[in-house]
């Protein structure tokens, strides 16, 4: 076999590892779940009150849970390419739906900035919404102790842009492309995949994901797409 083969065999191979490892953890976790729903539903049978302190670490256990399964769905974004379904779609209501939607930490203030020409794209929504909460995600955990996340819509004659600036720290040394390299993060947990992920399903139709370091301080991550004239 030369080295041409292996180099072809890898990615499968990769594939095949993500989606096995995957369904081995998950079935675990699954049964984390539905054990710790038995518990809590006897520990408040005929109304009684739980014990704070049980309480505390039933949800911890329930926190780790949720997000080693959104590991878990991270890495099979990354490695597989998911089926698209494009279609005709308002940006407006893309970032409408997404705000109301998304569980804001009570420490961030949001600005909704929709764009008055509301200009229309043929894409997969269901992919753009999971793009901009990855970088909503990334816009929050910069912002520890609260901030301001602005997401703006607006076009230009062919793209329509989708923007999401945050007040944060701003991109480490300033290299915009390094925060879209796979497993880069400068955050204690997470694998880094998030904002390649985002990235991959915008190029997946034609778009981009950019970003770049906001005026006075924070980060500004923009998605664009073509426009459907």
């Amino acid at each position: 076999m030369d080295n041409t083969d292996t180099k072809q065999e890898k990615p499968d191979l990769l594939k095949r590892m993500a989606s096995v490892t995957s369904h081995e953890i998950r079935n675990p976790l699954a049964i984390i779940s539905n054990s710790l729903y038995f518990i809590k539903t006897k520990l408040s049978a005929g109304g009684a009150a739980v014990d704070p302190k049980i309480a505390k670490h039933l949800g911890i256990i329930e926190g780790e849970v949720k997000h080693s399964n959104e590991v878990i769905g991270e890495i099979l974004a990354f490695t597989h390419t998911k089926e698209l379904h494009p279609a005709p779609a308002s940006v407006n209501s893309a970032i409408k739906d997404l705000t109301g939607s998304y569980q804001f930490p009570p420490s961030i203030t949001v600005k909704v900035l929709p764009d008055p020409a509301d200009p229309c794209v043929n894409a997969d929504m269901e992919t753009i919404a999971c793009a901009l909460r990855h970088i909503l995600d990334n816009s929050v955990q910069v912002m520890p102790e609260g901030g301001t996340v602005a997401i703006e819509a607006s076009h230009d004659e062919t793209r329509a842009f989708l923007s999401v600036t945050d007040s944060g720290p701003g991109l480490p040394d300033g290299d915009a492309e390094k925060i879209f390299e796979p497993f880069f993060t400068t955050k204690p947990r997470g694998v880094g995949l998030g904002l390649t992920i985002a990235r991959k399903y915008l190029e997946q139709q034609g778009g981009t994901a950019t970003a770049l370091n906001a005026e006075p301080r924070g980060t500004r991550i923009t998605l664009s797409l073509p426009l459907v004239r």
